[in-house]
């Protein structure tokens, strides 16, 4: 009976620091949120709410100190660890979508921290986590066309299309895959390309830019008889 009494006990202690945690977190008091949330799963490790009210709450700080140019590192590689636990905890993949943002996170300050380092792996797993988060395959994308190999930025190519069939206002899109036909030559394609984006987007200073200096340059040729 005393065991059972002090279970009890434990888990009304448990659900009382969730609680607690909901609520500083909703306020945006996320040190008290994450000192709860932990303390919680200090109890209770496999707690679902607490583990995700955690990866939540490092989030919530890692986006507010991008926003004063913070470095991020720690707290995105935080907040995905968490993600990944809880990953193991919900088998509803309710938290995918969350969980792929932050590696897209994760995977720029990695790269802030060092050119060279290779986050393909986190994209790619953010991809998987999440098919239309077009963030991670855009910056997938990027990388593949700075290789410089003719496969990568025919890959890149291929993923810049596939961005823009599913979703046409993604302006980024149009502006990388418009700059890989310039670099080729294509100035037909990139004018295209280029052309397109503006119609979605017509106040995008880029695509303002870019467009005009392919259009003079069509010109040009024509007016020399190149076309």
């Amino acid at each position: 009976m005393f065991l059972v009494l002090l279970l009890l006990g434990l888990s009304a202690c448990v659900e009382d620091d969730v609680k607690r945690g909901n609520d500083a977190f909703f306020i945006g008091d996320y040190d008290r949120a994450i000192a709860n949330f932990s303390k919680a799963l200090d109890q209770e490790p496999a707690h679902r709410d607490a583990r995700y009210g955690l990866a939540l709450s490092y989030f919530s700080v890692a986006e507010e100190s991008e926003k004063l140019h913070v470095p991020t590192f720690d707290l995105w590689k935080r907040a995905a660890d968490e993600f990944r636990i809880l990953s193991k905890i919900d088998s509803g993949h309710q938290v995918d979508a969350n969980y792929s943002t932050c590696l897209f996170y994760l995977a720029r300050a990695t790269m802030a921290n060092g050119e060279n380092a290779n986050v393909l792996p986190l994209l790619d797993k953010s991809i998987m986590l999440d098919s239309a988060n077009y963030f991670s395959m855009n910056l997938k994308a990027l990388i593949l066309a700075k290789g410089g190999t003719p496969e990568g930025v025919e890959a890149a190519k291929q993923i810049f299309i596939h961005i823009l069939t599913n979703e046409p206002l993604f302006v980024s899109a149009y502006v990388n895959l418009g700059n890989l036909y310039w670099d080729e030559g294509d100035i037909e394609s990139a004018w295209d390309t280029w052309s397109m984006g503006l119609i979605r987007s017509p106040n995008n200073p880029a695509l303002i830019r870019w467009t005009k200096i392919a259009e003079d340059s069509l010109k040009s040729r024509i007016l020399s008889d190149e076309l």
